[in-house]
């Protein structure tokens, strides 16, 4: 759903190629907040196309540039990103992550591994509350930045509870 609602938000501001919203998604702060798998913006921009909600203008071509398709997004398009919207503000996180297996087979490794692992989640963590200090300024929404930094803080602080009991 990301890659669907990535490619149809950013045709709602205006048509573009395939190439085009690669190279948006590949700035530095796109990426951190929307990691995307290149290869499917095409699959995707082709489904897309398929249901009607969006359409190809015009095929382009710079010199020996491959051809570049740019496509607009339709009104059955504006409709469907707001629907996936609407779904994205009221679906939850799945708790379904790699993390909840560790801590369920946590007795698969000694228990000085599973401290010391511990301890590279809290630097990590903390690595990524300084990571998102720095985005803050520059991110797509500062609301974004905020919900990021509180969910680190409180999976650092649980972290942390963890560190102390194996002490």
């Amino acid at each position: 759903m990301l890659t669907r609602l990535l490619i149809l938000w950013l045709l709602s501001e205006g048509p573009l190629h395939g190439y085009r919203i690669k190279r948006i998604l590949d700035d530095d702060t796109l990426r951190f907040w929307f990691p995307t798998e290149y290869g499917s913006i095409y699959a995707v921009l082709r489904t897309l196309e398929r249901h009607g909600y969006v359409q190809a203008l015009e095929v382009e071509q710079e010199g020996r540039r491959p051809a570049r398709t740019r496509y607009r997004i339709t009104p059955t398009g504006r409709d469907h990103l707001r629907d996936l919207l609407r779904q994205a503000w009221r679906e939850l996180p799945s708790p379904a992550e790699p993390f909840q297996l560790a801590l369920a087979a946590r007795s698969e490794l000694p228990d000085e591994e599973v401290a010391q692992l511990l301890v590279e989640r809290r630097d990590a963590l903390r690595a990524r509350l300084a990571h998102l200090d720095e985005l803050a300024p520059s991110e797509p929404g500062p609301e974004m930045a905020a919900r990021q930094q509180a969910l680190t803080q409180t999976e650092l602080s649980w972290v942390e509870q963890q560190i102390a009991k194996e002490e």
